[in-house]
């Protein structure tokens, strides 16, 4: 198990298959998952619009990258309503990405977790909580396999070592 996490721009990452999430009280795609869907021509949003993915927690649809991504298929999986997110809600969502992806037989996997739906939480909380099941899953789902996970960081300069740099001084203060 090989567990990275990756800068490149998502249109670059090569894998097999890309895992994002959408909550259902956001009407549209955002962040990277509507930066995928636009690259997709929307089929995320036409789904949605035709009633067939409405992003509940636990639902997933499974999106061909038709070779405009460097991953083959892309994964998104429903949060449910950002009210009812819990951690524990979390840590099941980790299990049950695991086993869509041990059903899919893919290895090469780029993630990006759901900070989305856990703003108030610090990203390396969530990416504690959500690694912790995902990687237990897919070791206990097929010990033999060799998966590569690459994280995308999280967006707009909310690092992963975040808590361990220090903040910079404030204009107008001394130090």
């Amino acid at each position: 198990m090989q567990l990275q996490n990756t800068t490149a721009p998502l249109e670059d990452i090569p894998a097999d298959v890309l895992i994002l999430f959408h909550l259902a009280d956001e009407p549209a795609p955002r962040g990277r998952l509507g930066h995928v869907d636009w690259i997709l021509l929307s089929a995320l949003s036409r789904l949605t619009v035709r009633g067939k993915f409405a992003a509940e927690r636990g639902v997933s649809v499974l999106l061909s990258s038709g070779g405009k991504l460097h991953a083959d298929w892309v994964l998104v999986m429903g949060l449910g309503r950002r009210a009812d997110l819990t951690m524990t809600a979390l840590y099941r969502l980790s299990y049950l990405a695991a086993e869509t992806i041990l059903k899919l037989r893919r290895t090469r996997i780029v993630l990006e977790l759901p900070l989305r739906g856990f703003p108030t939480e610090p990203p390396d909380r969530i990416r504690h909580a959500f690694l912790e099941g995902f990687l237990a899953e897919l070791t206990r789902g097929r010990p033999e396999a060799s998966f590569t996970v690459s994280l995308l960081p999280p967006e707009e300069g909310r690092g992963w070592a975040e808590a361990e740099m220090p903040r910079p001084a404030r204009p107008g203060r001394h130090q």
